[in-house]
């Protein structure tokens, strides 16, 4: 597999599943993919099920930025559209010379199982959950899949049924201008671990 698509967020994530994997989940409330706890930072690795088993991977949007004035490199997320590249083989030589250096430190790295032979790129949109009839706000409408995969929300990524680690690489803008819009942000990785 190799390909590019675009998909928006706008819960500064993205989730990598197999729908039919997540259905026990539509009486679940919103948002129980994480688990924050007291000190803000996600547990869900740790506590999520689905996460632990490889049946949901968690890609936030953070990026380092560096203060110069306070000298800390403070780790920010943000909503909007990003650029995937997603592969099963590895950095192109561009991509490697734009990767994060503070990303390559801490590099996330997660496993999935694939027995569909496709998983959904999703930003949050159609993962399930309890959606109330009478909803409002920013779980009113849920788009049908045709809606999500024309706007964007979601994609389609086709790969061989079995267990693999995907690594996500987080790019740091080129020096060359982007006219086209197409710069690769965020470059996913699957390497095979089992059949």
């Amino acid at each position: 597999m190799d390909t590019t698509c675009f998909v928006g967020t706008d819960i500064a994530s993205f989730l990598l599943y197999e729908p039919e994997a997540l259905q026990h989940r539509a009486q679940a409330p919103w948002g129980w993919f994480s688990d924050f706890g007291e000190r803000g930072g996600d547990l869900g690795e740790l506590t999520v099920p689905e996460r632990t088993d490889g049946r949901l991977v968690l890609i936030e949007t953070s990026i380092p930025l560096y203060n110069e004035e306070t000298n800390q490199t403070h780790w920010v997320g943000s909503d909007g559209g990003y650029t995937f590249r997603c592969t099963t083989g590895g950095l192109t030589s561009d991509e490697a010379s734009r990767e994060y250096p503070e990303m390559r430190e801490a590099r996330a790295v997660e496993t999935i199982r694939v027995t569909r032979e496709r998983l959904l790129l999703d930003g949050g949109y159609l993962v399930p959950f309890d959606q109330p009839p009478d909803a409002s706000g920013p779980y009113a409408g849920v788009p049908s899949m045709d809606m999500a995969l024309e706007k964007h929300l979601v994609a389609w990524l086709s790969l061989p049924n079995g267990t693999y680690r995907v690594t996500v690489h987080h790019l740091a803008p080129s020096d060359e201008d982007d006219e086209e819009g197409d710069e690769v942000d965020i470059v996913l990785t699957f390497t095979l671990v089992s059949p």
